[in-house]
């Protein structure tokens, strides 16, 4: 699915309202080349870097991902299915709390 969207200091604002599945989404962005300033070396980026990786270290690298993004996509088991908390959970729950009074 394509959708429009406004890059406004650091965030993607959509321009209809959309609800997404999960709350971290791999997105592909394109910007016009008009549009990217400078770098830190003040070169505007031309192409992608030369370095290519070794086929293994490629291979372990979209390994890695895979089991990563499996473990994001793990459903949370109802609250029912919960063990209780501890005692120290208790303890730091309330600590936090405490911080967001301030």
């Amino acid at each position: 699915m394509q959708i429009e969207a406004i890059y406004d200091n650091g965030k993607l604002e959509f321009s209809q309202p959309i609800q997404l599945k999960h709350s971290r989404v791999r997105l592909l962005v394109e910007i016009p080349d008009e549009e990217i300033a400078t770098n830190k070396l003040g070169a505007v980026p031309k192409e992608r870097p030369s370095y290519v990786l070794p086929p293994e270290a490629r291979a372990l690298a979209e390994q890695m991902e895979a089991e990563l993004e499996q473990i994001r996509n793990i459903p949370l088991p109802p609250d029912d299915e919960l063990p209780p908390l501890t005692e120290k959970q208790k303890s730091r729950i309330a600590a936090f709390a405490l911080r967001e009074d301030r």
